[in-house]
């Protein structure tokens, strides 16, 4: 019975090792090791090692389809059908349209190397199936009062768009709390889940 029990834990979990993987542009699916993956949105790419492997691999953002990373599901767009493609978290998708975002820190360190400053951007967008934007936000970490409007714009713009979809409106009223500077809910756009609404 213990060999029956250790044999079905060691293969749940090589299964679910097995969940994360990622596809190009020309379609070619690689499994990938979660806990040796990253995805480094400054230098647009996913650094990863694939399942069986040892050693590094990279992909760029510009040959990336989309990627099941653990809970998180990132994804290239044409917003508004630009040439050029970008690649976002999708933190919530329905049969009409998606919530997709990003949030991208840049640090800044003077030539010694002491760190200076941080700041963080936010992208959330709602999008339709022909990826053309239905509505949008674009915030920052910064203290100014036109940064602390936009962040409390957030809430109310998932809302509009996914008042439908109780995992959506969950996840939101976690991060919804009311702060003197808004903050708080930046956590929504940080938080990379994907939520398939039913």
């Amino acid at each position: 019975m213990k060999k029956l029990l250790l044999l079905l834990l060691f293969v749940s979990t090589f299964s679910f090792a097995q969940s994360s993987y990622i596809v190009d542009k020309k379609g070619n699916k690689s499994l990938v090791r979660d806990a040796l993956t990253e995805v480094i949105l400054v230098d647009k790419r996913i650094s990863y090692v694939n399942v069986g492997k040892s050693w590094e691999k990279y992909i760029k953002f510009e040959d990336l389809d989309y990627a099941f990373l653990g809970l998180s599901y990132l994804k290239s767009f044409h917003l508004n059908q630009k040439k050029r493609a970008k690649v976002y978290f999708v933190f919530a998708e329905k049969e009409d349209k998606k919530l997709i975002g990003v949030a991208i820190t840049v640090t800044s360190s003077t030539a010694t190397g002491k760190f200076m400053s941080s700041k963080t951007y936010y992208e959330l967008y709602v999008i339709d199936n022909n990826e053309t934007i239905i509505d949008q936000i674009d915030a920052t970490s910064g203290r100014s009062d036109e940064n602390i409007e936009l962040r409390g714009k957030i809430a109310p713009m998932v809302r509009k768009h996914f008042s439908d979809c109780p995992e959506v409106i969950s996840k939101l009223q976690k991060y919804d709390v009311a702060d003197e500077e808004n903050r708080n809910i930046l956590s929504f756009i940080s938080d990379t889940d994907y939520i398939e609404c039913k």
